[in-house]
């Protein structure tokens, strides 16, 4: 890995922007309305590096490992890639074009989402700054 030191980097780091995305009532809304269980599947950078977000029934909820119920769309990619997209430094649909990303189920709802992808890194940025790893932020 580029970017991390272990395994656990990446999904501490990916579970604190989610915390504070939620805290963003745009970005939050926007999550809300994707009404989907997703798997962020980066195991291929370890067997515990994953992490899931259920944005079912009005309530964003994320937490470590693969979710228990079958997700409704799974993202597999490393964990430096998925630094670069939430860093705004990789397009998502070109990454999914490459095969950088390999999405099953539907992504269309989360696609939705891309445009709002700088804000997504503003609050990224500022939570790697509010984790002392401002050294990993992507310029």
């Amino acid at each position: 890995m580029e970017f991390w030191k272990d395994e656990t980097e990446p999904i501490k780091a990916f579970l604190a922007l989610f915390e504070n995305a939620k805290k963003d009532p745009e970005l939050s809304e926007g999550l809300k309305k994707v009404n989907q269980l997703i798997w962020f599947d980066y195991t291929e950078d370890g067997p515990n590096c994953s992490f899931h977000v259920d944005c079912r029934n009005g309530d964003i909820k994320a937490e470590v490992g693969k979710p228990e119920e079958q997700p409704d769309l799974t993202m597999s990619l490393s964990a430096d890639d998925a630094h670069r997209s939430w860093s705004n430094k990789l397009n998502p649909v070109m990454a999914i074009t490459r095969k950088k990303i390999r999405v099953k189920g539907s992504a269309t709802g989360l696609l939705k989402l891309a445009p709002k992808l700088k804000r997504v890194a503003s609050i990224y940025g500022n939570t790697l700054r509010e984790m002392g790893w401002e050294g990993k932020i992507i310029a």
